[in-house]
């Protein structure tokens, strides 16, 4: 973990670059929006992305992550954003569902990872 006083993540993270696909879901679940972006690093509970899109802290989002060969999909929250510049945000997303399969991927995949 880094020493740095504001960092708040408790999870350990390995730096990973996948594309990914997200929606933008409505508090009742239905999708306000979608585009892609890429992980930046990742972590048992969540991951950093980056795109062009401004969130909300808060908003849910419904991610497809390719991780190899397999397709990953999972919903998460987004916990910070902030501007990299003027072209690029950087998101934290706290995992908050995954189906059973899709979950025992994810870990296999971030098990590897961290391997390395």
């Amino acid at each position: 973990m880094s020493d740095d006083l504001f960092e708040r993540r408790q999870a350990e993270r390995r730096y990973a670059l996948n594309f990914l696909d997200f929606e933008v879901l409505s508090a009742e679940g239905r999708v306000q929006g979608r585009g892609l972006a890429r992980t930046l690093d990742v972590s048992d509970s969540g991951l950093r992305l980056e795109t062009s899109r401004f969130f909300e802290p808060g908003q849910k989002l419904r991610i497809t992550v390719g991780l190899k060969n397999d397709l990953v999909q999972l919903v998460g929250q987004v916990v910070s954003c902030q501007p990299e510049n003027d072209d690029l945000c950087r998101s934290g997303i706290l995992f908050l569902e995954f189906a059973v399969e899709q979950q025992k991927l994810y870990q296999k995949h971030f098990t590897a990872l961290r391997a390395t």
